[in-house]
């Protein structure tokens, strides 16, 4: 509680020192270029497609259930 009261009396401790405003220059991106096997890219287009597939089930499965708990779809 006193340090609270000390930094609201504009009292600071001994040992703070202020750090000075420096700009910080943002880090250079440096672009490496690979060359793939086709074996690789083709896998890795089959991982891409997969994705989408499986994106587009969980889609359709949203809808469905959204159909349902708005009394859409009737259940036998």
């Amino acid at each position: 509680m006193d340090a609270k009261r000390d930094f609201f009396n504009g009292c600071l401790p001994g040992n703070w020192v202020e750090a000075e405003a420096t700009e910080i220059p943002e880090p250079e991106k440096v672009v490496v270029s690979q060359r793939k096997d086709i074996a690789i890219l083709l896998a890795e287009l089959e991982e891409i497609k997969n994705t989408f597939e499986r994106i587009e089930e969980k889609k359709i499965r949203l809808q469905n259930l959204m159909q349902f708990y708005r009394g859409g779809l009737t259940t036998t």
